[in-house]
């Protein structure tokens, strides 16, 4: 059974995980966190322990929703690398799914640069997106050199995009017949 303590938690990775959400992960600073939620930084390590663990709690509970609006866009048949190349980046650019794909790139470039928590967590957000890739490919288009290519496409785009608005509209329209030698 859950304890008031836990819920609170609950409550706020999920309060934190909008903020992030709306702002980024510059949002993570305990005093600013604090006095968003009107509280202070030693209730947040409280609830949390460590930064880290906050962290690590608030990107699972991006994971989370996240997860719920992937598997919104799962169904249907399966495709090739640059058909679905496509979709995935016309997905990207929904208001809805933006603020997630903003999120999970800082989380890769952090945990590329080495920094704490986000090495394990940027790892394990790669695995999963992989495995995810794989299981919307037509089976004999299956692989992880496939699926990373296209993980490797999409969050290049999404950095590009991030730095200087508008410059991946081509890139969007071109990359999908690259991949799949229809260009």
């Amino acid at each position: 059974m859950a304890t008031d303590r836990d819920m609170r938690r609950d409550t706020l990775a999920d309060e934190i995980a909008t903020i992030v959400l709306a702002d980024g992960l510059g949002e993570l600073s305990l005093r600013v966190l604090a006095a968003r939620l009107a509280t202070s930084g030693r209730m947040l390590l409280y609830y949390f322990t460590t930064r880290d663990a906050l962290v690590v709690a608030v990107l699972g509970r991006i994971s989370e929703r996240m997860s719920v609006i992937m598997a919104e866009h799962s169904a249907g048949p399966k495709l090739t690398p640059g058909a679905f190349l496509g979709r995935v980046m016309s997905l990207s650019q929904l208001p809805e799914i933006a603020p997630f794909m903003r999120v999970w790139t800082e989380v890769v470039a952090r945990g590329a640069r080495g920094e704490a928590p986000y090495v394990a967590v940027a790892s394990e957000t790669v695995a999963v997106w992989i495995d995810w890739i794989n299981s919307r490919l037509l089976p004999e288009m299956r692989g992880r050199g496939q699926a990373a290519a296209i993980l490797a496409i999409v969050d290049g785009v999404t950095l590009l995009e991030l730095a200087r608005p508008g410059t991946t509209a081509e890139a969007r329209m071109l990359l999908p017949g690259l991949l799949d030698g229809t260009a």
